[in-house]
């Protein structure tokens, strides 16, 4: 099978598609045709060596979000059934683990990160990271559900969205941030987006700013802030009292000041939000059967256009970047 894998040392330039072994399937696991997978900044930052965690094996096959179907009968599975993987490796005796924090297992780590990933054709995977997908669920969505729809879902679920509840975006036309802006606004909140880009409004926003437009006297419940330090200060200022602000991304840094008198005579709140648990995976595809998620898709590439996919991501385009695991 073609499988891409990142040589050392790390970087776009080192990163090649290859005729690989296909993998062999152990008791418990499931053997996925994968369909296409995202290009995330973690996976960026995998072939780029840009890691808060340790890159394993070395050399690696990246992809940490990928949709496909089962390739044969096993491990519960039929072949045919259309798939998504849950992202973490985990080893279900940690502290973690038992309280239901799979996603924080003290030995475990990102699937693609801390094991080859799914920039392949085929994978095998535990059964217990095997999620099926409604029926109603397209190919473009389902290869988005595993990073950039679960994480938002979580940060929405850790920061106590509620109908009735304001809630402020940042990069809301990113990966995660157009899903936050739907998620939040479906659950019944006011939703309000930080982004250039008009389009967001469709996806549920009640007004769109620029991140020096938002004005002075606005203050939300709820900020999500996957972008790091070029806006902490910006999301703080705007926080309401006993308000949450919730992050997951370092993209523009990852030091941030702030007034520790502001945060406690207030009562706010900074919530930091990584992934979700296969429990929140299971209530994210159950909320998918009654709400109409939409994905934008910027462009799709095949695998062994990988090379103009990793340019392209650093371009300025409007939606998601998917790889396709067909070469012709």
């Amino acid at each position: 099978m073609k499988a891409a894998v990142v040589y050392e040392p790390l970087g776009n330039e080192n990163l090649k598609i290859e005729d690989v072994e296909d993998p062999k399937i152990a008791d418990g696991q499931v053997l996925i045709e994968v369909k296409k997978a995202g290009l995330n900044p973690v996976d960026y930052n995998t072939i780029n060596g840009r890691l808060v965690y340790k890159l394993s094996p070395l050399p690696h096959i990246p992809g940490t979000e990928v949709y496909g179907v089962v390739a044969q009968d096993g491990g519960g599975f039929k072949k045919g059934e259309r798939v998504v993987v849950y992202n973490r490796v985990f080893d279900g005796t940690c502290d973690q683990c038992i309280s239901g924090n799979e996603h924080l297992c003290t030995s475990g780590g990102i699937w693609g990160v801390v094991s080859n990933g799914g920039y392949a054709q085929k994978v095998a995977v535990p059964q217990k990271n095997v999620f099926r997908l409604p029926n109603s669920v397209s190919d473009e969505l389902a290869a988005s559900i595993g990073v950039a729809a679960l994480t938002s879902f979580r940060a929405l679920r850790v920061a106590g969205c509620a109908p009735g509840k304001s809630v402020l975006v940042f990069g809301a036309s990113g990966n995660t941030g157009m899903f936050a802006v739907q998620m939040a606004s479906m659950i019944g909140c006011d939703v309000y987006a930080v982004s250039r880009k008009d389009w967001v409004e469709e996806f549920g926003a009640t007004e769109v700013f620029e991140a020096d437009k938002i004005p002075e006297s606005m203050r939300f419940d709820i900020i999500v802030n996957p972008l790091g330090t070029m806006f902490w200060k910006e999301s703080l200022k705007h926080l309401s009292i006993r308000g949450s602000l919730v992050t997951f991304g370092v993209f523009t840094g990852r030091e941030g000041s702030l007034d520790i008198a502001e945060l406690y005579t207030g009562e706010r709140r900074i919530l930091g939000s990584t992934g979700g648990t296969r429990s929140d995976l299971r209530d994210l595809l159950e909320f998918m059967k009654t709400h109409d998620l939409r994905v934008k898709i910027s462009r799709e590439f095949k695998l062994n256009e990988i090379h103009e996919a990793l340019k392209f991501y650093n371009e300025d385009h409007e939606g998601r970047i998917l790889i396709s695991m067909r070469v012709s």
